[in-house]
């Protein structure tokens, strides 16, 4: 009888001491993981447009190649960048514009306000840093929230990728745009 009624208490600090090891190593990891692919869609919504595509995200370091296709492959938009360069091509340009930064080409030539150095974070479920936010966790310490700079995001559908739990679905709003992330697949590079 005793052992049947320790058994729930054993199975119960169990799997908490298990939760509390996904909450640290996760965060842990994530804040190392800065050698990272991603594949999916990614649909945009401004005041102006609303716009739904094909992404491809290849983040080395500080250097990042983001490439947006549209539906069927029609029209392709690339931002490829490192800190104090960012060049912005579009369809039917000759050559690439290029600014300091990818939030003020975003805007001039695509109208979107869309936080790029926020969102390498973000992407992974961390808060940009050098800011204040708010964070809210769910059981097993994974983000299920995140305000930051006027912005909003949410955080479904994680996967597992090596020792690393990614999110699967981001959803972005805030300043008249709302971005959705649905990615595919994650490959992270060690």
């Amino acid at each position: 009888m005793i052992r049947i009624l320790l058994w729930p208490l054993l199975m119960s600090v169990t799997l908490l001491s298990g939760c509390s090891l996904i909450q640290l190593s996760n965060q842990e990891t994530l804040s190392k993981l800065d050698h990272w692919n991603i594949q999916g869609k990614i649909s945009i919504r401004s005041p102006q447009d609303a716009v739904t595509g094909y992404l491809n995200w290849k983040q080395e370091g500080s250097g990042y190649d983001i490439f947006i296709t549209g539906p069927l492959g029609q029209g392709s938009t690339s931002i490829k960048g490192k800190p104090g360069r960012t060049e912005l091509q579009l369809p039917g340009w000759k050559q690439p514009q290029i600014a300091e930064a990818p939030e003020v080409l975003m805007q001039h030539y695509l109208g979107w306000n869309f936080p790029i150095q926020d969102i390498f974070h973000w992407i992974k479920g961390q808060p940009a840093p050098g800011a204040d936010f708010t964070i809210k966790k769910n059981d097993y310490g994974m983000t299920e929230s995140l305000q930051q700079h006027g912005w909003g995001v949410e955080y479904s559908r994680y996967q597992q990728q090596n020792d690393h739990w990614l999110p699967g679905r981001i959803k972005i709003t805030g300043h008249d745009h709302r971005f959705i992330l649905s990615i595919n697949q994650w490959t992270v590079y060690d």
